[in-house]
Parts: structure tokens; C-alpha cells; sequence
């Protein structure tokens, strides 16, 4: 090969890593990461860094990008008030990367009292939310706000590894979400926090949630009306009010779930296993629920479906009731510190529990010097194989 043939390959190879190195570049950009410190944000867990997190949110959620993403770096804290990341973007997707810490300001810092959330995400379609288990999201307790981190009408949702410290009412919120994937938190609260769900979900539909420890004051996952297809597996759940279904109906409301498993969990010492609650006077129905693979450790209501719900001293009575059917147990076990209706079926006398199934439940006293554990049983139907404590209720 002569010199001047090398020399055009030569010519020609420099001109292809060129263009790759060009394309690239392309590629890169369209990847950009707005980083909170670049955009004025100071991370000393004093200065008020919302308005860095909005212009960093603002640059890659609105900007002609294929795919936004915001870091919030690792090795400091940043102090954020009350803020809302609205969409929609222009970016096909986005990423919210949180490796270092976000605190909330003390109430003592506000003047107004009017905010019902902290950390919100409305309207973003294919967001994730994203930790490395080290960032951490901290309410500071006994605040004002009602949601630590919301999510409304954002689709194709994915959170994961995150840690949640403190909320003073839901650590997170899922409202009118389609299709959302949670994964890998680790949420704690004090047992005797008020209203500290681990996770809200209310008007949803398509999620799935899995590989979460759960310890706090209230329910670990709460599930209201108009929620359907949810998918729940490997919770660890206690301290805490287990996990519910509802409540429903009240003030005489309609709610509809349906389609909801919870399969491959643990509760411990939680005040609540698994349970559907419901208030009297409401309509519309819980159906197609299934409980399986379930251990429970010293829970004191371990299994429950209560269509008298009332938290507050008294409550009228009626007759209307939201319906619940379909309801299916199977491979519970564990033990109760309750041996008073360990498992508890205590339906509306004017809208029966129908169709409930109950197969290889066995629920043993925690205290093995006490009494066998029983059950309690109010207008459910349904049939039971391999039960203990026995539920008369339903047909062997």
C-alpha cells in the first residue's frame, strides 16, 4: 500500500471518530444533569434551597432534551420548603436523583399554615424518583404539612431507594397515578406518630410495590377509593397499622378497589395485619383481594375486615355499606398477641361480606403458656380449609 492510500484511510478514520465523538457529544447533551449546586443551591442544611431545586427542575424538565435529570449531590444537606415540580416536560423522561439529604424547615420557621404538602410532582409523565440508599428525606417530624413526598397524575412512575425519616402525616402520596413501580424504601417514623402512612395511595391504578421496610406510626401502605390492579410483595411492615384497604365510604361516599394482592410480607408487632375497613353509610365495593404467603409476628389483629369503622367515640349506625367480596387468604401464619378474634370478620348486617376464602391459615398465641387464639365472625360467607383458629362462619 502506498503513502498516499494510508494517508486517506488515515483521513478517513480521523473523519469517523469525529463524527462518533460529534454524535456523542449530541447523545451527551441531550442527556444533561442539572445539578441543585450549580444552580445556586448551598446544601448547608440552613439556607432556603428551594428556589436552586426549582431552576434545576425548571432547566431539565422544560428544555428541548430526550431525557432530563436532576442530582442532588451526595455529602451535603439541603434545606427545602414546600415546592411543587410541575409538568408536564418536554423531555420524554425524567429523573430526579437524590443522593444526599433534603430536610424540611422546623414549623417554627413558617408563618402560614395553609401548604398540605412538601415535596409534590404533578403532571410528570415517565418520572423517576431515585436514591442510592444513602440520600435521605426528612420531614423533621411534627410538622404542618399532610404529604412528605406526593405524586399526582404522573404516569409511568418509578421511586426507588429512598429513605424516609419523620413525616408529620404520609411519608408518600400516590394520587391519579397510572402506572407506577416503588421499590427499595426504607421509611421509618415513631410508632406513636399520628397519621405517618408509610405509603398513601388513593385514585390509581397499574402499580406495583415491593422490597420496602416499613416502620411507622400508622398504616405501612394505605389503599383508598377509586385504586385498582395493585401489586404488593416483600414488605417488611412493623411498627405500624399493617396494611389497609380503605377505609371506605365515608361521609356516605362511593369508593370502588379491586384487583389488589399483597403476597410475600411480614408484619411485626404491628397493631393491624391485613385488613379492609369501611365506614357505615357508604356504597360501591372492595372485590378481588388476595392475601397470600403472609407471616405475622406478635401482630394484634392479625387478620380484620371491619365495616364498622369509626375512630372517633361514637358513630351513628346505618344500613347502607360498601361491598366487600372476593376476598381470598391463603398460607397465613404467624403468631397474635390478641387470642380474642385473632381473626375478625365483622361485616354490615345489611350487606354481607360474600365469597370470602380462607386456605392454610394458622395463627398461634404469641404467649405459648395462654389460651388458644379464636375468631369472631359477623354476616361473612364464604368456605375455609386447614384454618386455625377455626372460622364457624365458613363452610369447611
Amino acid at each position: 500500500m502506498g503513502f498516499s492510500t494510508y494517508f486517506l484511510i488515515l483521513l478517513w478514520v480521523f473523519s469517523e471518530l469525529s463524527t462518533t465523538r460529534d454524535a456523542h457529544a449530541t447523545f451527551v447533551f441531550h442527556q444533561t444533569t442539572r445539578d441543585v449546586t450549580n444552580f445556586g443551591a448551598v446544601g448547608d442544611g440552613k439556607t432556603d434551597d428551594s428556589r436552586a431545586f426549582l431552576l434545576a427542575w425548571e432547566a431539565a424538565c422544560k428544555k428541548e432534551t430526550n431525557i432530563g435529570k436532576v442530582t442532588v449531590p451526595s455529602g451535603k444537606t439541603f434545606l427545602v420548603s414546600p415546592i411543587e415540580f410541575e409538568g408536564p416536560c418536554t423531555s420524554t423522561s425524567i429523573t430526579f436523583e437524590i443522593l444526599g439529604n433534603i430536610v424540611a424547615p422546623p414549623k417554627a420557621a413558617w408563618t402560614t399554615k395553609s401548604a398540605d404538602d412538601w415535596l409534590s410532582f404533578h403532571r410528570v409523565d415517565g418520572l423517576t424518583v431515585a436514591g442510592n440508599g444513602q440520600g435521605m428525606i426528612d420531614g423533621r417530624g411534627e410538622s404542618w404539612w399532610k404529604h412528605a413526598l406526593r405524586f399526582s397524575h404522573c404516569n409511568e412512575l418509578q421511586v426507588r431507594g429512598l429513605k424516609h425519616r419523620n413525616s408529620q402525616k404520609n411519608h408518600v402520596s400516590i394520587n391519579e397515578c397510572n402506572g407506577a413501580t416503588i421499590s427499595n424504601l426504607d421509611v421509618r417514623a415513631p410508632a406513636k406518630s399520628p397519621n405517618t402512612d408509610g405509603i398513601d395511595i388513593s385514585a390509581s391504578t397499574n402499580l406495583h410495590i415491593h422490597d420496602c421496610l416499613m416502620a411507622t406510626g400508622d398504616d405501612c401502605i394505605a389503599i383508598n377509593g377509586g385504586t385498582s390492579n395493585v401489586h404488593i410483595s416483600n414488605i417488611a411492615c412493623g411498627p405500624g397499622h399493617g396494611i389497609s384497604i380503605g377505609s371506605l365510604g365515608k361521609d356516605g361516599r362511593h369508593d370502588e378497589v379491586e384487583g389488589i394482592s399483597i403476597t410475600n410480607s411480614i408484619f411485626t408487632r404491628t397493631d393491624n395485619g391485613v385488613r379492609i375497613k369501611t365506614w357505615q353509610g357508604g356504597s360501591g365495593f372492595a372485590k378481588n383481594i388476595t392475601f397470600s404467603q403472609i407471616t405475622f409476628v406478635a401482630a394484634n389483629n392479625p387478620v380484620i375486615i371491619d365495616q364498622y369503622y369509626c375512630p372517633h367515640k361514637k358513630c351513628t349506625n346505618k344500613t347502607s355499606a360498601v361491598e366487600v367480596s372476593d376476598v381470598r387468604y391463603s398460607a397465613l401464619h404467624g403468631t397474635s398477641i390478641n387470642n380474642n378474634a385473632t381473626i375478625n370478620f365483622s361485616c354490615s348486617k345489611t350487606v354481607p361480606c360474600t365469597n370470602i376464602v380462607m386456605d392454610d391459615v394458622d395463627i398461634e398465641s404469641a404467649d405459648p403458656g395462654h389460651r388458644s387464639t379464636t375468631a369472631h365472625c359477623i354476616n361473612a360467607h364464604g368456605t375455609a380449609r386447614v384454618v386455625h383458629p377455626p372460622v364457624d362462619c365458613l363452610r369447611s
